[in-house]
């Protein structure tokens, strides 16, 4: 079994950064093949551990969520995509939502009761 551990993301570093050595230069058409093959392989570890994750099956959803975080990297990369630009972006939404969540809860704070669940009464647009 696996357990979380601290630091998880920081031994993503030597990953994340690993280049491979003598590296030629690709045509667009190659560029651009390779880049929707990666973005297939993606979308399908995506579903498949959603549907373990549906299943209950643990040991699937570990397994394809590691190969959809490989992924993840191989897009990145193949995009030139800085990994630290994400994980700023992960930061900046994560103290978002906690700063809102504080917010809501503040002392004093008028809490209006709802007389019923807002509902359209129609289906025509403006």
């Amino acid at each position: 079994m696996t357990g979380s551990q601290p630091g998880a993301a920081a031994t993503l570093a030597p990953f994340l950064e690993r280049k491979a050595d003598g590296e030629q230069p690709v045509s667009p058409e190659i560029r651009s093949l390779r880049t929707r093959t990666l973005a297939c392989e993606l979308g399908g570890e995506a579903a498949v551990c959603a549907a373990a994750a549906m299943m209950q099956d643990r040991t699937t959803v570990v397994d394809s969520s590691a190969r959809f975080l490989e992924g993840l990297v191989a897009l990145w990369k193949d995009q030139g995509v800085d990994p630290d630009t994400i994980w700023n972006e992960l930061h900046a939404r994560i103290e978002m939502g906690e700063l809102s969540l504080k917010l809501s809860l503040l002392p004093g704070r008028p809490k209006m009761a709802r007389k019923r669940p807002w509902r359209v009464a129609t289906s025509k647009l403006p």
